[in-house]
C-alpha cells in the first residue's frame, strides 16, 4: 500500500492545481489505495508516520510547563466519551472543561471569521484544514509534546491536506451513508437512488438529513454519476432539482439529535454517519437500526485534532491531544463513539462486535466506492442550492 500512496501522492504534487483539488487530482479520493488500507487496521502499531515532525515546530509553540485548570473545546457534539474527558481532568488537574458543539464545519469556520477567541482545541474534518490554515485560525503542531502519535497508522498521515503533518492530529474516520429501522423499512436500501426515491415515497415526511452541506450534496451527486466534490454548473443544476424536489419529504435537517428521531420512530430513515449505531444497538428496542454504505458511491471523511492559533491553555491542549491518543483511551472513543480509529494500538482494545464490523471499518471493497471531499464551501453555486433547500425544509 505504501508504495502506491507513494505514487498517487507523487502524481499529485506533478499536477499543477490548487491545494483544495489536490486530492481530486491525485486520484486519492477514489479510494482504491490508501483508504483500503485504512480499513483493515494491519499497519505497524509501532511505527512512527514517516513525515511525522518534518516541519519545524512553530516559534510560538508553549514551552512544556504546568497544565493549565482549564481547556475550551469547539467539538462535534457527543464526539468525546465523557468517561475520557473526566480521566482527563483527573490525569491532569482540570478543573474545568468547556465543551462546546458546531453541527458543520461552516459554522465552525464562519465562528472563527467572526472572530471568536478563547477556544484551546478544535476537530475540523480534514479537508476544511487548509482553510483554517490560510485564515490563521490554527497554528503548528509541536510534535515533541504528542508522542502518541506514533501509534497512528501512517496511511492517514501525510495526506494532501496536511502533506508536511504540521498542522492536523488525526481524530476518526467514518462514512456517509444510509440508517434505517429495518423493522419498519423492508424495501432495498442500498443504493442513494433507493434512499430518495423511498423519501419521497412511502417514507416521507419520516425522513432526516444530517445539517451539512458536503454531506448532504453527496447524495444527489452520486445518484447522477459524478464526484461528490463537483462544481460544474450542468451538475449543480441537476442536483437543485433533485433537492427541491426532495424538500417536501424531509421531516428535519438535524445533525445532533437524529438519533432520537430514529429512536423514536418519528423518522425511520436517514442520511447520516455510524456515530449512533453503538448506542441504538445497544438497547432493545432500537437495535433493529441498520447502515447502508450505498453502492453508488459515497463520502469518506477523516477528523482531525487542531490547535486554534491563540489557545489560551496551551499547555493543557497538548496534554489533552496526547492523552486522547492513548490507546486504550482512543479504544474507549471508538467503543463511544462509532467511529474507526487512526490509532493502531487502540484497535486491541476496541469491542470485537464494533472492530468485525463494516459498519465503522469497512471492508476493502466497500471502500473501493468511497470518495473523500476538498473543501467546496466557498462555491458559491453549491452554497445558494444549499440555503434555498434549507428555506424549502423550513430550517
Amino acid at each position: 500500500m505504501a508504495d502506491n500512496l507513494d505514487e498517487i501522492l507523487r502524481r499529485a504534487a506533478d499536477t499543477k492545481v490548487p491545494r483544495r483539488s489536490f486530492l481530486a487530482a491525485a486520484g486519492l479520493l477514489g479510494g482504491s489505495a490508501a483508504l483500503a488500507a485504512c480499513s483493515t487496521g494491519t499497519g505497524g502499531a509501532t511505527a512512527a508516520p514517516a513525515a511525522s515532525g518534518s516541519g519545524a515546530p512553530a516559534a510560538s509553540a508553549p514551552p512544556a510547563g504546568d497544565v493549565e485548570k482549564q481547556l475550551f473545546m469547539y467539538n462535534w457534539s457527543d464526539y468525546i466519551s465523557p468517561k475520557n474527558i473526566d480521566a482527563y481532568k483527573a490525569k491532569f488537574g482540570v478543573e474545568k472543561f468547556q465543551y462546546d458543539t458546531f453541527a458543520n464545519n461552516e459554522e465552525l469556520l464562519a465562528k472563527l471569521q467572526a472572530g471568536a477567541t478563547g477556544y484551546d482545541v478544535a476537530a475540523p474534518t480534514a479537508e476544511y484544514v487548509p482553510s483554517m490554515v490560510e485564515g490563521g485560525y490554527i497554528q503548528k503542531l509541536d510534535w515533541s509534546r504528542i508522542p502518541n502519535q506514533k501509534y497512528i497508522d501512517p496511511a492517514f498521515m501525510g495526506l494532501a491536506w496536511d502533506p508536511n503533518n504540521e498542522y492536523q492530529l488525526p481524530k476518526d474516520f467514518g462514512t456517509t451513508g444510509v440508517l434505517y429501522r429495518s423493522k419498519v423499512v423492508k424495501e432495498p436500501v442500498t443504493s442513494w437512488q433507493e434512499f430518495y426515491d423511498l423519501s419521497k415515497g412511502k417514507y416521507s415526511g419520516k425522513v432526516v438529513l444530517v445539517d451539512s452541506m458536503g454531506d448532504v450534496m453527496t447524495m444527489p451527486l452520486k445518484m447522477i454519476g459524478k464526484s461528490l466534490n463537483s462544481v460544474e454548473k450542468e451538475d449543480l443544476d441537476q442536483v437543485r432539482t433533485l433537492l427541491l424536489d426532495l424538500a417536501p419529504h424531509i421531516l428535519a435537517l438535524d445533525s445532533d439529535t437524529y438519533q432520537d428521531k430514529l429512536a423514536s420512530e418519528e423518522a425511520v430513515l436517514c442520511l447520516g454517519w455510524t456515530g449512533p449505531i453503538v448506542e441504538l444497538r445497544a438497547n432493545p428496542d432500537t437495535a433493529d437500526i441498520a447502515y447502508t454504505v450505498p453502492s453508488d458511491g459515497t463520502l469518506f471523511w477523516l477528523d482531525t485534532w487542531v490547535l486554534i492559533a491563540d489557545a489560551p491553555n496551551p499547555n493543557a491542549a497538548y496534554a489533552f491531544l496526547n492523552f486522547i491518543h492513548e490507546p486504550e483511551i482512543q479504544a474507549e472513543e471508538t467503543n463511544f463513539n462509532g467511529y474507526g480509529t487512526p490509532n493502531d494500538e487502540a484497535k486491541k482494545y476496541i469491542d470485537p462486535a464494533i472492530l468485525s464490523d463494516e459498519t465503522f471499518f469497512p471492508s476493502d471493497e466497500a471502500m473501493k466506492n468511497l470518495e473523500g471531499a476538498v473543501d467546496t464551501s466557498g462555491n458559491q453555486q453549491r452554497i445558494d442550492i444549499w440555503q434555498e433547500f434549507k428555506s424549502a425544509i423550513g430550517g
